[in-house]
């Protein structure tokens, strides 16, 4: 079976979606190619307010989502802090949101094609994409595959993100009802433990650059997180690998994005945020830029629009990732704020901020001011032994010397 279309986007994802629907509801011929989606991607799943600013049309989706009005920051297992955030984050399975944005772009005229791709050329003057099911020939095509893009290896081959592997567990069973996310930071390596609390399900999950633990070590903790949660380790659960493209390296001449007749989106464009990893709202925003310069007949300003649009954003995140995960300076900061409430009001500035997509100068300086003011660091600690990494910092059980010796 062959197909042609004025438009080809590799992948249904959020960004791939949402482009999908505003070319073709702009009468714009347009094939989406996935054949798998709607399916629940080994992620957090949360969509911050700002997320639902930008796309109005998600309060559709809301009601499927569970609001999380806090973060519980850990330095190891029962040992952290409680930050109550200005704007809760909505935590929504990746299956419910594929499922509503893929009717969304098929009621806008998309046509979904459920099938895999295989191998991609430029041949007389159109993209040609070999699939399990046939043959496609598109004028322009949008790679939306992920990190570990496709499109972008064959259209861009010069152009490389990073990639930071995750691992996933979902826990059966109800398990312990959570009323916050966790974020578990580490002493050394650059990343972070997630605990997300979805609708069903709890998501436990570990983000690292790469080359810093590998998949051994990655589920060892884990599943040592969820040993220490009320005992939800007792069954094997399911697993999921994944990788997310961040903005660390590559970036800088946005160039690289596009080219001839050919766009990226989202991770494939290396666009997730290079501090959390976060990468919905941006790959939703990076959709509407291109659909923008496209439907303006002037494809080649996506590159420059995506500059502006994130640019800065990543700057600063770039700035608080060396300063926060890659330095014991955040993790001293972290400790501190336990009992000092500068400390904790800068963690929690940097919290809602990061969760709102707004590091400005000004607007991070009245989070501080409100959270210096109105907030207290409500800090808990079990009654394991301390435990010190050689740096001087906490850390968990096996990595460095206790604090008795």
């Amino acid at each position: 079976m062959s197909y042609q279309a004025e438009v080809g986007v590799v992948g249904a994802g959020p960004a791939g979606a949402r482009a999908a629907e505003l070319l073709a509801a702009a009468g714009v011929s347009t094939l989406l190619v996935d054949p798998k989606v709607p399916w629940e991607k080994p992620c957090g799943g949360a969509l911050t307010a700002s997320t639902f600013e930008h796309v109005p049309a998600l309060s559709e989706v809301r009601a499927l989502a569970r609001p999380v009005p806090s973060a519980r920051v850990e330095l190891g297992p029962h040992e952290g802090f409680d930050v109550r955030l200005e704007r809760p984050l909505w935590i929504l399975s990746r299956e419910a949101l594929g499922r509503w944005q893929l009717a969304r772009a098929l009621d806008a005229g998309a046509q979904h094609v459920p099938t895999r791709v295989t191998t991609i050329r430029w041949e007389g003057g159109a993209w040609q994409l070999e699939t399990t099911d046939g043959e496609i020939r598109v004028a322009f095509l949008v790679g939306a595959d992920g990190a570990a893009s496709l499109v972008r290896r064959v259209a861009a081959p010069e152009f490389s993100v990073e990639l930071a592997p995750t691992r996933v567990s979902y826990p059966p069973g109800p398990g312990p009802t959570l009323d916050s996310v966790i974020l578990r930071f580490y002493c050394g390596p650059s990343g972070y433990l997630w605990d997300f609390p979805r609708p069903d399900h709890r998501s436990v999950g570990i983000m690292m650059v790469e080359g810093s633990w590998r998949r051994p070590r990655l589920d060892e903790e884990v599943d040592l997180h969820r040993l220490s949660s009320d005992g939800c380790a007792r069954t094997a659960p399911p697993r999921a690998g994944a990788v997310i493209g961040t903005a660390w390296n590559g970036h800088g001449d946005y160039r690289r994005i596009a080219g001839r007749r050919f766009a990226l989106l989202g991770d494939a464009a290396g666009l997730a945020d290079p501090l959390t990893g976060e990468g919905i709202q941006n790959a939703l925003r990076s959709a509407d830029l291109l659909a923008q310069a496209l439907l303006n007949g002037r494809a080649e300003t996506y590159p420059s629009l995506a500059r502006k649009a994130f640019e800065h954003e990543f700057r600063v995140a770039r700035f608080l990732r060396r300063a926060v995960l890659e330095s014991p300076r955040g993790l001293r900061i972290i400790e501190r704020a336990m009992s000092s409430r500068s400390s904790y009001a800068l963690v929690a500035a940097t919290l809602s901020a990061l969760t709102e997509h707004d590091l400005r100068a000004h607007g991070f300086l009245g989070r501080w001011v409100r959270a210096y003011r109105t907030g207290r660091s409500r800090a808990f600690s079990g009654a394991r032994p301390q435990v010190l990494c050689s740096c001087g910092c906490r850390a968990h059980p096996g990595e460095g010397k206790t604090a008795a010796a």
